[in-house]
């Protein structure tokens, strides 16, 4: 089935994707130690983040292939970048929500895709691993989106400290 070379390149960038993203909240769970409910809540979705890794490899096998070894080192070295950029700053959990958010409209936008091209493709059951994904992560955007203006808002204070 030359027609899913698409649909498995994709699911192997949603499995890259996911495991960069899981590098960056490793450090941002601890960057928000003194936070606990931003804690409790990026440890979420370090938690979910993980979870559909292991969806999408489930996928990728139930199409006899694999995630690539290329591109998941090259997002995990990303976001071990992108976690270690936060430092002493008083607005790291800000700039932290913000590509997070960032990352979120991102695999929306590339869980829509799976599950159009899944669907197109004859792969129900992808398709509706990909759907529950999706939600997930429309949930966490909104969760991130909610988060932002406390986040803000003590970024402010603690500049004025």
């Amino acid at each position: 089935m030359a027609h899913n070379e698409f649909l498995v390149a994709w699911l192997k960038d949603a499995y890259a994707m996911e495991k960069g993203i899981a590098e960056s909240l490793e450090r941002q769970v601890e960057l928000a130690k003194d936070h606990p409910t931003v804690q409790s809540g990026i440890q979420r979705h370090l938690d979910a983040t993980n979870r559909h890794a292991e969806t999408v490899k489930g996928c990728l096998e139930s199409l006899d292939e694999s995630p690539s070894g290329v591109k998941s080192a090259m997002a995990s070295v990303g976001g071990m970048v992108q976690g270690m950029m936060p430092g002493a700053a008083k607005d790291d959990l800000l700039k932290a929500a913000m590509q997070d958010y960032s990352a979120e409209h991102m695999e929306i936008a590339s869980y829509r895709s799976l599950i159009l091209s899944a669907t197109e493709l004859g792969h129900a059951d992808i398709a509706q691993k990909c759907q529950t994904i999706l939600e997930d992560e429309q949930a966490m955007a909104l969760w991130l989106e909610e988060s932002m203006p406390m986040l803000t808002r003590e970024a402010i204070l603690q500049g004025q400290t």
